[in-house]
């Protein structure tokens, strides 16, 4: 793509940028993550170099903020899924508490402590960050300089291992 396509697509994106901003607000209900799938569709336009030539600039534009946030839904539904996973796994079965109950929940805390400590450091810290501190994705992948999307496969990685733990618990 040459400087013309690049800067007629920019126009296009900074032309369309509010309608963009609504459609990802109306589609993820959340102000600040409508707001950063914008900024990432800018950034996947910034590098869109690779594109021949665009007939049709604000056609495109918005064909790369659906994908963007298509994406980012489907990516949160998984997630979303994981976490019920884990909630089922941590929270299976809570009703009253009797000694017994409370000698297997201390083995199982035990046993997902190992299994936390099993895996590899980057993986474990990740994966704590997340889970236990609240950090979104990311701003674990700024802070430790790394893609979105090597967190969720630390932080999935993570996740499987104790979703095999609860299988072998389960036995």
């Amino acid at each position: 793509m040459d400087k013309l396509d690049l800067k007629r697509l920019m126009a296009a994106f900074m032309k369309m940028r509010p309608r963009l901003e609504a459609t990802a607000l109306s589609r993820a209900r959340c102000p600040a993550t409508a707001e950063d799938l914008v900024q990432d569709t800018w950034l996947k336009l910034d590098k869109a170099r690779s594109v021949a030539e665009i007939d049709n600039p604000a056609g495109f534009v918005t064909q790369v903020a659906r994908n963007t946030v298509s994406d980012h839904l489907r990516k949160e539904r998984r997630r979303s899924e994981i976490d019920r996973e884990i909630s089922g796994l941590l929270w299976e079965g809570v009703d009253e508490m009797s000694p017994e109950r409370m000698v297997i929940g201390r083995e199982n805390l035990d046993a997902v402590r190992a299994a936390l400590d099993e895996l590899p450091e980057k993986t474990r810290r990740i994966f704590l960050m997340n889970r236990i501190d609240g950090i979104p994705h990311r701003r674990i992948a700024e802070q430790m300089g790394m893609t979105d999307e090597a967190v969720y496969y630390h932080v999935r990685r993570a996740l499987e291992r104790l979703a095999r733990l609860r299988d072998d618990l389960a036995d």
